[in-house]
């Protein structure tokens, strides 16, 4: 099996990581700023990733997309976690996204050329308070109503909530609370919900949603399926996007205890510093033979697994870095802070470690 890039693959990760660069460039003041404005991110850089075709990439062709696969979802996940990017790539586009495009010819899918083209950003609203991360737990109720339905019930930790301008809902059509043949998927626009936005860890706005029976437009779509996908490409996402961000925390942290002078030498010299980033760059390098597996093989085993690991691996390594800069590591003032926050955010989105351990089993 080749585990390799290809020459593609390789040179739109460097596209990427040079835009991210350009952008973002490690600033702690821009990034700041850019989590000021409305919805937690500027709306020109999710449409200059739409100009990149890197919001268009994850999809298949006849979805209007460019049919990229796990590997070139890993090649842009990774250098916007290294640039720290705001632009909610992995939260909004694929998790939304991919049930868009599931929903096949129709309202879904003009949805997702609206999202391709940088002119909306969607949101998956999921989860509720009773599912602990549960998918299947939908108390959300759906009725029709003529040609349409409404929608009625709450959905909470609705990420990028408070930016999106539509909203891919789960609600449930028949059978008890966790029946997952019983669920619909919807489209809701922005304005028939009310929401409750919050600032998640890493300044991202989030959102709590009310649905009192709010107009939605049905997606024809088989939702086990399409919910399945999502997971998986979400994950794999967040893996790679949580390996660029711990790379880019060892390497910031590395040049500082090559400087940081402490009893007239740098704290790299000494060998307790050593041992612990040695096991930092362990850590670091298995991880990344996980993010490569699993885009590699592409099935929902090796990207749970990979999620499991990556996830405490990556926490790790931002802790580390964090004890390694003193009380200045964890300020809005260092780029290092900000990082742990997007990891902490990233380790828990649509499960933490333990559930992606528990579905690694399920499907190993």
């Amino acid at each position: 099996m080749n585990f390799d890039f290809s020459e593609e693959q390789l040179l739109l990760r460097e596209t990427v990581a040079r835009w991210a660069a350009d952008r973002h460039g490690l600033d702690a003041a821009r990034r700041r700023e850019a989590r000021r404005q409305p919805g937690g991110f500027d709306r020109e850089g999710w449409r200059g990733l739409a100009g990149l075709g890197v919001l268009a990439l994850p999809f298949a062709t006849e979805a209007g997309g460019l049919g990229g696969g796990p590997a070139d979802l890993v090649a842009v996940a990774e250098p916007l976690g290294a640039g720290l990017a705001t632009e909610p790539f992995t939260e909004a586009l694929v998790m939304a996204g991919t049930l868009l495009e599931a929903s096949g010819e129709g309202p879904g899918r003009a949805a997702l050329a609206r999202v391709i083209l940088g002119e909306a950003v969607p949101a998956a609203a999921l989860g509720e308070r009773g599912g602990r991360y549960n998918l299947h737990h939908v108390e959300t109720r759906a009725r029709a109503e003529g040609a349409g339905w409404r929608l009625s019930g709450a959905k909470s930790a609705v990420w990028q909530g408070g930016a999106a301008d539509l909203f891919l809902v789960s609600a449930r059509v028949s059978g008890d609370v966790r029946d997952p043949s019983g669920i619909g998927l919807f489209l809701v626009a922005a304005e028939a919900v009310e929401r409750r936005p919050w600032v998640a860890a890493d300044g991202s706005l989030a959102a709590e949603l009310a649905l009192r029976d709010a107009p939605a437009t049905f997606l024809e779509c088989d939702v086990e399926d399409a919910l399945d996908l999502a997971l998986d490409r979400t994950w794999l996402a967040a893996a790679a996007e949580m390996l660029g961000v711990a790379q880019m925390l060892f390497d910031q942290t590395l040049a500082y205890v090559k400087t940081r002078v402490q009893f007239g030498q740098p704290i790299g010299r000494f060998q307790a510093i050593q041992h612990r980033m040695v096991d930092g760059y362990a850590a670091l390098e298995q991880s990344r033979s996980m993010v490569v597996r699993a885009a590699a093989r592409g099935d929902s085993a090796a990207i749970a697994a990979a999620r499991a690991y990556v996830a405490d691996a990556a926490l790790a390594i931002a802790h580390e870095a964090v004890q390694f800069h003193g009380g200045m590591g964890v300020t809005d003032e260092l780029v290092i802070g900000h990082g742990l926050k997007r990891i902490q955010m990233l380790a828990r989105l649509h499960g933490d470690s333990a559930v992606a351990a528990a579905r690694y089993a399920e499907a190993a």
